[in-house]
């Protein structure tokens, strides 16, 4: 066992600049990443947390109190990978160091040989107990990750929930299951594919022809306040719908101005030759223009009508008509066998989903789970914040306030509250 005033390797050197290098060649790998399975902030380079744990398991060969067992060890297993180790105790330093450096490249770090050297090493400094590396702010994995590949035990732990489901799926379900979690992930999607499809298909149905829509482009609304104008007003920053080659769709629009009436815009489709035939957005830093009148409406404003409405987020609907709110301004197809995009303009039968899905939500509201809680988030938001939380200043108040009405029942609380 290493002696407690023993240093180890990374108190006294460490390859750093390669390191580093094999860390940042690391961000561009895709194939194969643990990095891949759920995008994380601030994931750890897995490069630099292999080698810091070598580093920190590892005691310094150079240290008066360095066991003589793990010396002997180190110098039987390095050549396996690296050549020739000479025979003083700085020649061993700098082959461990060596070996740290090559072990931090990605392409290495499944390699057997290499693994089994590591976990050699790692064995004869710790021959009495295995170490336990523990991380309490886990978050991705990386050095939990790192110590089962070094043959140490693990605890990871993190307050938010979305990591220890990264952390389980990777440090336990992966290892136990290998290559058969991958289909068998497969076939429970498909089935809670199928099932949600079937659950939610008459608040996304397909179009007639055939045509499945994939998404739908809506639009906050307020109303312009200039005198004899008080037109709808889309916010939009911009009216492009595609901008790839050869695919380019933009919205226009045609004011209608109806004799004794409020003026309201009509949009069209088309695919623009030259970015100057696209109409200019609607909102410029929190500053919406009116598309009838030209009239400006203040921040304060715009804040204060989307407040009325709670945010915003959802259709208004008077005798089944929609009146105001969120306004649906195209709809994205795919048909079936093909990978290209589709635009068409709204129909009424995309509202007719949308109020269907509102009279639903008001009975699933009326139930509650199991547990005692509500099917949809009912919890407040946290207190308003200008530096970084800023929605509650447009009148959402709850969580559930941040969701459409679809994406409500869209949720597993859903199906769980009417099964």
């Amino acid at each position: 066992m290493i002696p407690k005033d023993c240093k180890r390797l990374a108190e006294v050197d460490f390859p750093i600049a390669v390191v580093s290098k094999h860390s940042a060649r690391e961000k561009s790998i895709r194939h194969g990443h643990p990095s891949t399975l759920h995008l994380w902030w601030a994931r750890r380079p897995l490069a630099a947390c292999r080698s810091m744990l070598l580093g920190l398991l590892l005691p310094d060969p150079c240290d008066p109190l360095c066991p003589e067992d793990f010396k002997n060890k180190a110098r039987f297993l390095l050549p396996q990978v690296i050549g020739t180790v000479g025979p003083k105790n700085e020649d061993l330093r700098q082959s461990l160091l060596k070996f740290i450096g090559d072990f931090a490249n990605w392409d290495l770090s499944s390699n057997q040989s290499y693994l089994e050297v590591s976990r050699g090493m790692v064995k004869a400094a710790h021959p009495e107990e295995t170490p336990l590396v523990v991380d309490p702010f886990a978050g991705g994995g990386s050095i939990p990750l790192e110590a089962l590949r070094l043959g140490c035990e693990a605890f990871a732990s993190d307050l938010n929930p979305v990591a220890c489901l990264i952390l389980k799926v990777m440090l336990e379900d992966i290892p136990r299951h290998g290559p058969e979690l991958a289909d068998e992930l497969r076939r429970v999607g498909a089935e809670i594919k199928a099932a949600a499809e079937k659950e939610l298909a008459e608040f996304y149905p397909p179009d007639t022809d055939g045509v499945r829509p994939i998404a739908y482009l809506w639009a906050r609304t307020v109303r312009c306040e200039a005198p004899n104008c008080g037109a709808e007003i889309p916010l939009m920053r911009s009216f492009w719908l595609s901008k790839k080659a050869g695919r380019k769709r933009a919205l226009r629009y045609k004011v209608v101005r109806p004799a004794g009436s409020i003026p309201y815009v009509e949009f069209e489709i088309f695919e623009p030759q030259f970015d100057k035939e696209i109409p200019s957005g609607t909102v410029t830093r929190a500053k919406a223009s009116c598309i009838c009148c030209n009239t400006v409406l203040s921040p304060e404003r715009v804040r204060a009508q989307l407040r009325e409405q709670r945010g915003g987020a959802d259709v208004i609907f008077n005798n089944g008509n929609r009146a105001s709110g969120t306004k649906l301004l195209a709809v994205v197809t795919i048909r079936k066998g093909e990978q290209r995009r589709n635009y068409r303009l709204p129909t009424d039968e995309d509202y007719n989903a949308v109020l269907k899905a509102i009279k639903t939500l008001e009975i699933v509201n009326k139930k509650k789970l199991a547990s005692g809680l509500s099917p949809v988030p009912d919890e407040q938001l946290p207190p308003n914040n200008t530096n970084s939380f800023r929605i509650p200043n447009y009148g959402m108040k709850y969580w559930s306030d941040i969701s459409t009405v679809r994406q409500k029942i869209f949720g597993s609380v859903y199906i769980g509250a009417k099964s």
